[in-house]
């Protein structure tokens, strides 16, 4: 459920149908499969969130594509890793419960950590707690963890792009009764 009108997103027209084909074309498949414990109903739910305004719609889940993009240096599994520790970490229960899950589908495991994740999971938490406190030597830990500057890039703008998400998901009451 939202707290504001949503419009059903199975009658979409004009405007918000594009935007809705085109943030559909972004999703990895295991999107398109239902999230266990969360709502199925036609014009709830992250997007159905932002029908109202669909280049808003368009333009957030266009950057969510960007970022997601195989062809980046994160895995799937990482980039799930990120969407589930920031969302964890912001206490999202809707984006915790659908990032859990699409992490196991990614084969990982939040209580399973080598070395490497750890610290991209800190790294994530640190920009949700407060990135101010960020600082070169975060960068030089995961440059040393093999990850290069596009990589670092792609971690920080997954995680503020979650950070935003969740936001948006706590504020209009997603996933929430």
């Amino acid at each position: 459920m939202t707290w504001i009108k949503t419009l059903p997103l199975s009658t979409a027209q004009g405007a918000l149908k594009e935007a809705v084909e085109a943030q559909r074309r972004y999703y990895p498949p295991e999107y398109a499969q239902p999230v266990p414990g969360l709502p199925e109903k036609d014009g709830e739910g992250i997007v159905a969130a932002h029908s109202l305004i669909p280049e808003a719609l368009r333009h957030a889940f266009s950057t969510f594509g960007a970022l997601m993009d195989p062809a980046l240096p994160l895995s799937r599994r990482r980039q799930e890793l990120i969407a589930a520790a920031v969302s964890t970490a912001n206490q999202t229960a809707y984006c915790s419960l659908s990032h859990v899950h699409f992490l196991k589908c990614a084969g990982g495991d939040m209580a399973a950590l080598d070395e490497v994740d750890r610290l991209l999971v800190d790294y994530a938490t640190q920009v949700t707690r407060d990135a101010t406190k960020i600082g070169p030597e975060h960068h030089a830990k995961l440059r040393a963890a093999g990850f290069d500057d596009r990589g670092i890039l792609q971690i920080t703008l997954i995680a503020a792009w979650f950070n935003y998400i969740n936001r948006v998901a706590d504020a209009l009451g997603v996933g929430r009764s």
